[in-house]
């Protein structure tokens, strides 16, 4: 009986000590912010240098990033714009230069997750949870979980005020159906800053709306200004029943791009000078453009 007090007392002490040291951040006041890349993302690669206890953490790791739904899962690396790297040991930074395996020992102690840009190999974010091999499948979660409020919490939430200030904003006003070459003669003369190509112009403007403080001008046949449009990154968002609440001041419409099967939904002001693109990915509706004529 008393040693089954004191085995039960082992095991106690041995989870509280993961519960409240959960991660490399612990005792930090503020998590530093994620690198747009990861923000921006739409797919990922799972992979797992994981021997022995680890080999849970890559099985795991998959079934929440699908109960998630916020990436699509690729098949290998080439094809994925995040590689979420499971192990043992930190990452050396060399996953895509390095010849074969990682062959370090491995002591499944911790469970380390980290976040590498497909492309350059770079880290993008890393934690870890010393929880030992008996709970790899929790640290996983556990690990996810966190990222994924990281990610949640730095999304800006726009509302359909926010979206429609845009349109009577004075800084965009002052370009109507300017040439290229006026606008770009006009930029640092008021509070706008014009940049790019004559074919392409970007506005730049602290005085504008936050939503449409950095906008793409959109021109006529004739290459005149007659509007801009502001692309949204996977960091904004509008909830679409927001829009739907207003239906009385938009037309709807939907329907797939010419040559692919990629959907959209679009929110049109009756007065054909506000548009509100939405994409859809994995069943749920992104902001994707605006677009604003004179």
């Amino acid at each position: 009986m008393r040693r089954s007090v004191q085995l039960f007392a082992i095991l106690v002490c041995a989870f509280c000590t993961g519960a409240f040291v959960p991660s490399a951040l612990a005792g930090t006041k503020e998590r530093p912010r994620l690198p747009a890349k990861i923000l921006q993302a739409n797919s990922v690669y799972v992979d797992c240098v994981c021997p022995r206890g680890l080999a849970v953490a890559q099985e795991t790791a998959l079934k929440r990033l699908q109960g998630w739904g916020r990436f699509q899962i690729a098949e290998n690396h080439r094809q994925a714009d995040l590689i979420f790297l499971f192990s043992g040991n930190p990452y050396l930074g060399d996953y895509l230069t390095r010849d074969g395996p990682d062959t370090r020992y491995v002591s499944v102690e911790f469970t380390i997750m980290t976040v590498i840009d497909a492309n350059t190999g770079e880290s993008l974010w890393t934690d870890s949870r010393r929880w030992g091999s008996w709970r790899v499948s929790s640290a996983t979660k556990d690990l996810i979980d966190e990222l994924r409020e990281q990610m949640e919490d730095q999304i800006t939430k726009w509302t359909l005020n926010d979206i429609l200030m845009c349109s009577v904003t004075p800084v965009y006003a002052g370009f109507a159906h300017l040439m290229p070459e006026e606008a770009l003669a006009k930029s640092g003369s008021g509070p706008g800053m014009v940049s790019g190509t004559p074919d392409r112009l970007m506005l730049t403007s602290p005085d504008a709306p936050g939503f449409c403080k950095r906008a793409e001008f959109v021109f006529s046949p004739e290459h005149r200004i007659v509007g801009f449009e502001v692309f949204a990154s996977r960091a904004d968002a509008l909830d679409v029943n927001e829009v739907l609440q207003s239906a009385d001041r938009f037309d709807f419409t939907s329907g797939k791009f010419a040559g692919g099967d990629q959907v959209y939904f679009i929110a049109q002001s009756k007065d054909k000078k506000t548009t509100i693109q939405f994409g859809v990915d994995h069943h749920r509706l992104l902001l994707s453009r605006v677009s604003y004529l004179y």
